[in-house]
């Protein structure tokens, strides 16, 4: 006989729909932007609910916050992964998607610097936390960037 039950103990984890928007920031540095994040779907289905893009430059600090990178238990678990969001743009930069090395855990949340790569500007990435090290990874959103954007911290 089978066990289904530890796929329906990871499915039940990560089964809501999420989306995510930049928010006013809540810390002390002046100018610094916000993504909230929530909880996604692993499946790639689109939940249909309008996402804001939010523009971003090289080398930009974002700070993501919420109960998913808030709950975490130990911080070196974390890890943000940039996602191109349409399909047509993966084969222009050369890359899919792209590991955020450069991420600190503070008070604040989980300050994040996008990568400096002069191919992904102008293109648009959905930005995933994942939350390794669990029995199941969990899988949150925290909203799309378009690095490159003419304006630094102004919403899309």
């Amino acid at each position: 006989m089978r066990l289904y039950g530890p796929a329906f103990t990871f499915l039940a984890l990560v089964s809501g729909a999420g989306t995510a928007v930049a928010v006013n920031p809540p810390v002390a540095e002046i100018g610094s932007l916000v993504l909230h994040s929530t909880h996604s779907e692993v499946t790639g289905r689109d939940s249909g609910a309008a996402e804001q893009i939010t523009d971003v430059v090289a080398s930009q600090t974002l700070t993501i916050t919420g109960d998913c990178v808030m709950r975490a238990n130990a911080p070196e678990t974390l890890q943000v992964v940039l996602t191109l969001a349409n399909a047509e743009d993966a084969a222009s930069p050369g890359y899919r998607a792209v590991v955020a090395t450069d991420q600190e855990f503070g008070s604040t949340g989980l300050q994040v610097r996008v990568p400096n790569m002069p191919e992904a500007a102008n293109h648009i990435f959905q930005v995933k936390v994942f939350q390794l090290g669990a029995l199941a990874p969990r899988v949150c959103d925290a909203g799309s960037i378009r690095i490159g954007g003419e304006t630094p911290g102004k919403l899309g």
